[in-house]
């Protein structure tokens, strides 16, 4: 996996373009974004100072392409979920009106 975007910004660490990985190093509140949707992300995901400062930044690059990779893969799944409660309640709609009750 190629190089991923990283942004330092206070206590949040922004992962990524689209999907983007929120990791909040206080609070440890995360989420992805993904269009206009926030989508809490559970895992804990913690990192050393000095890899915040660019020590190591082999193992820092592998760790964010890890998290970022782990993500995209939840944020790729709730997509296709969601195109598939849509096209059920489509077809459930659509059933409904060849049915009278």
């Amino acid at each position: 996996m190629k190089n991923v975007e990283v942004q330092l910004k206070g206590d949040l660490l922004i992962i990524g373009k689209d999907p983007r990985l929120v990791v909040n190093l206080k609070s440890q509140e995360n989420y992805i974004e993904t269009g206009s949707r926030k989508i809490p992300y559970r895992k804990k995901i913690q990192f050393s100072r000095d890899l915040l400062e660019g020590k190591r930044q082999n193992v820092f690059q592998t760790a964010v392409s890890y998290y970022y990779q782990q993500a995209c893969q939840v944020a790729e799944g709730m997509r296709i979920a969601e195109q598939y409660r849509l096209k059920a309640n489509r077809t459930v709609r659509e059933k409904g009106r060849e049915e009278p009750l």
